[in-house]
């Protein structure tokens, strides 16, 4: 098995701990049935996806905690539907991600993605101690 880059290392550590994050934001309910929610039950899912650049992928108001069933059988095979009851149930975060202009060809430096990971680290510490 290959071996992964350092780059590669630090995504997947960026997306554990988005999905920490949102876990703890969310208080491990589903956004859409209410169902509380642990470990592979427990989906962080996308609103815009992750094609859209990475500044989509680690941003927290487009993150979302679902269960699941509703991750890949309703978010997935329902998008009219399930972008209809987001814009409804979060017109605020839809508001701010209608408003971004995606980038997907823009790749982040180890630096500025290092710099993320510090900041999201000090909310992920900052939402234990709160807990």
């Amino acid at each position: 098995m290959a071996k992964k880059s350092p780059r590669r290392k630090l995504i997947i550590k960026l997306d554990e701990t988005c999905a920490k994050i949102i876990k703890i934001r969310d208080e491990h309910h589903c956004q859409h049935c209410g169902k509380y929610v642990t470990g592979s039950d427990a989906h962080c899912s996308h609103v815009l996806p992750k094609s859209f650049g990475y500044y989509v992928r680690w941003d927290l108001i487009n993150l979302k905690l679902l269960c699941m069933h509703g991750h890949l059988h309703w978010w997935h095979k329902n998008p009219t539907e399930a972008g209809k009851w987001f814009r409804e149930k979060f017109p605020h975060r839809m508001k701010y991600l209608d408003n971004l202009k995606p980038d997907p060809l823009k790749k982040w430096s180890m630096a500025c993605l290092r710099d993320l990971l510090e900041e999201l680290q000090e909310k992920l510490a900052q939402l234990e101690s709160e807990e």
